[in-house]
């Protein structure tokens, strides 16, 4: 079982920094207006793509994970939104050129290869469209060893710092971005998602659990240099 599964199965709906709290603050300062065309790319279980429904946005949400999808399914279904749920990776998506008003995404583009991602983000905007992108950042550059430690088990591509961010941005096609302070990862506290479904069988595996418990370590370690940027980027 790698990283991504496991989130799944114990349905995780907000694994990246700043948890869900971070999330609806975000898109609060975006104001998306109702009827916006907003692709969710990496919905995992759907907690975000209902939240932006709830805001009156037209949403579709994608993610590569078969277990995600199921469980982003049943959550559209049980809270009565009309959201459209593909399977499809980040990086080949889908949907014809200039599909999209915006792109949100979190803590995805960093799982990807190369700008593989990034490039499929412009294609899918429409012309002014806008991509709101939150990533795992880090504070400083990391060694070898430490980015090693972190790509086996996360399956990570990019562990970037915010200029690191930026340079990369700024070889793609939009016409401009930006990007917020880096965040440093933080604490928080217990997070009520009653719609929530948990595969408790997990919790009977002890190479399951080992892997949580690796977790758990991996993000202790890093904590004082593990935060997350938020970069904008416009479509001319």
């Amino acid at each position: 079982m790698d990283y991504h599964t496991l989130l799944a199965r114990l349905g995780e709906g907000s694994a990246h920094p700043g948890g869900f709290q971070a999330t609806k603050e975000l898109i609060g300062q975006i104001g998306f207006p109702r009827g916006t065309k907003v692709l969710e790319a990496g919905c995992g279980t759907g907690r975000t793509a209902c939240y932006l429904a709830s805001l009156g946005c037209n949403v579709t949400a994608i993610d590569r994970n078969e277990d995600m999808i199921q469980k982003a399914t049943y959550r559209a279904k049980i809270s009565g939104f009309p959201i459209r749920i593909v399977q499809a990776d980040a990086a080949s998506m889908p949907f014809p050129d200039e599909t999209f008003d915006a792109v949100f995404t979190e803590s995805v583009t960093a799982f990807t290869e190369g700008s593989s991602a990034i490039r499929e983000y412009w294609r899918v905007l429409k012309p002014k469209g806008v991509l709101y992108d939150r990533e795992l950042a880090f504070a400083i550059k990391l060694t070898t060893a430490q980015k090693k430690k972190l790509q086996s088990f996360y399956g990570l591509h990019h562990l970037r710092t915010v200029p690191e961010w930026l340079k990369l941005m700024s070889k793609s096609s939009f016409h401009k971005c930006s990007a917020s302070h880096f965040s440093q990862m933080k604490q928080l506290a217990g997070d009520n998602d009653p719609l929530r479904v948990i595969d408790h069988e997990l919790f009977t595996k002890p190479d399951v659990v080992a892997m949580m418990m690796k977790n758990e370590r991996l993000m202790s370690s890093f904590s004082n240099v593990m935060g997350s940027v938020v970069i904008t980027a416009w479509k001319a």
